[in-house]
């Protein structure tokens, strides 16, 4: 059994509150896109097996995929084990959503493979007890509304017209949680996005905080101008919290929107935690000609990728 399994880009990240256990309640737009990893599930006697052409991807139960298997497997007792051959194009630690959309990609193909017969309803509530972003791949559409911890869906309808994105991944990862913990060590402010300009001085990227929104927009504002496919609007609502959790590894994030803009996009945004940076472009032509180009930065990692 071939399965596909996409990525995500967070249009919007608003961190409102840390809680009681640990996790934080944010609001969230997701947009799933057409960058994929591709699973391979076959039947095996007994047992759960992990195989990946990532060197840096465990296979045993710290993989998100292994993790979903055995939370099926000890629930439902399959009379027979899983070989999971995992081929991994999204890049691992990016803030696109790679590893849970595995493990959504593993519950939607375990189910059918071992004829457990569960309901999406019941799939969304095992997906959320692996990962806060897994449910949204479990729920397959293009962009919903995410709040609590992200596992409480609200699907928006997609516009005819597909977004087009252009998406670099620097050659550090940053850990969902270590971004969360980096924020809880700075006072939650409203949501900033991150401009480069140049001193007059010194060559060095200057760090901006720019406040993205008047006080009364809101993640809703953002999904009716996707719903319309108004692109001049949806770019001036991006919006990530999580920006301001970068440090020392802004000047990279800022050299990257710079050269995300100078390449013909509309607006950039960091995407979830991190650290990959995509941009919106107007067409299909323009997000693939800025990959192109900025494929040429040796260091970097470069897609283009749209709705999907």
């Amino acid at each position: 059994m071939k399965l596909s399994s996409y990525a995500k880009v967070n249009l919007f990240l608003n961190v409102l509150s840390k809680r009681k256990d640990g996790f934080h309640d944010i609001e969230t737009l997701f947009e799933r896109i057409s960058l994929k990893d591709e699973l391979v599930l076959s039947k095996i006697s007994t047992g759960i097996k992990i195989t990946t052409d990532s060197h840096e991807l465990p296979t045993g139960p710290k993989n998100l995929v292994y993790q979903a298997a055995k939370l099926l497997s000890d629930l439902y007792h399959p009379k027979q084990g899983v070989k999971i051959k995992l081929r991994k194009r999204i890049p691992l630690a990016a803030g696109l959503g790679g590893g849970s959309s595995n493990a959504a990609a593993a519950l939607e193909g375990l189910n059918k493979l071992w004829h457990l017969k569960l309901s999406q309803k019941k799939l969304l509530k095992l997906g959320a007890m692996l990962g806060s972003d897994v449910p949204f791949f479990l729920l397959e559409t293009s962009f919903a509304l995410g709040q609590s911890r992200g596992e409480i869906l609200k699907p928006f309808k997609a516009p005819k017209a597909k977004i087009w994105h252009c998406l670099v991944k620097p050659s550090f990862g940053i850990s969902t949680k270590e971004a969360y913990a980096n924020l809880d060590n700075v006072l939650l402010a409203p949501p900033p996005v991150l401009s480069a300009k140049r001193t007059n001085r010194c060559g060095d990227y200057k760090k901006q905080v720019v406040r993205l929104t008047p006080k009364a927009v809101n993640v809703k504002i953002l999904g009716r101008s996707i719903e319309k496919g108004d692109l001049q609007a949806l770019v001036k609502l991006l919006t990530n919290s999580l920006e301001l959790t970068l440090n020392k590894r802004v000047t990279e994030i800022l050299k990257i929107k710079k050269e995300l803009t100078r390449h013909g996009a509309m607006r950039c945004l960091l995407s979830g935690s991190g650290p990959t940076v995509f941009g919106i472009y107007s067409s299909q032509k323009k997000a693939l000609s800025a990959a192109r180009f900025l494929r040429k930065h040796k260091r970097w990692q470069v897609f283009a990728a749209s709705t999907f």
